[in-house]
């Protein structure tokens, strides 16, 4: 079914898209940068998970699995991470993007509340 929409709700669609960039499609068409970056990022989060409290890991975890999964997708699609859900108007994404969102969400609220204690 690549490249044909199927619209599974009226704001919920499911269409294959290859991004070669990072969120919205910056950075798009940089080659072998946005790859260099993303492991980069893979290895930074890698360090913090290590390093920081246990109260911080579950989210750092979750933030470094979708990392890894983006990751593995540039490597596989010749630096391109397949999209394959889009709700209303915004952008497709996929699962390893939801990761990092619901992860780096998780620990700025742990951080909040951390730093009112």
């Amino acid at each position: 079914w690549a490249g044909l929409p199927l619209r599974a709700a009226a704001w919920l669609r499911l269409d294959i898209t290859y991004n070669s960039g990072i969120s919205f499609s910056q950075l798009r068409d940089t080659g072998s940068l946005v790859v260099v970056l993303v492991a980069a990022v893979v290895g930074g989060v890698t360090i913090a998970f290590f390093l920081a409290r246990p109260r911080y890991r579950p989210a750092l975890g979750i933030i470094l699995g979708g990392a890894l999964g983006n990751l593995v997708d540039r490597l596989r699609y010749d630096g391109a991470v397949l999209d394959f859900v889009g709700i209303s108007r915004y952008p497709s994404f996929n699962v390893a993007d939801v990761a990092i969102f619901v992860g780096t969400a998780w620990l700025v609220v742990l951080m909040v509340r951390g730093a009112r204690a």
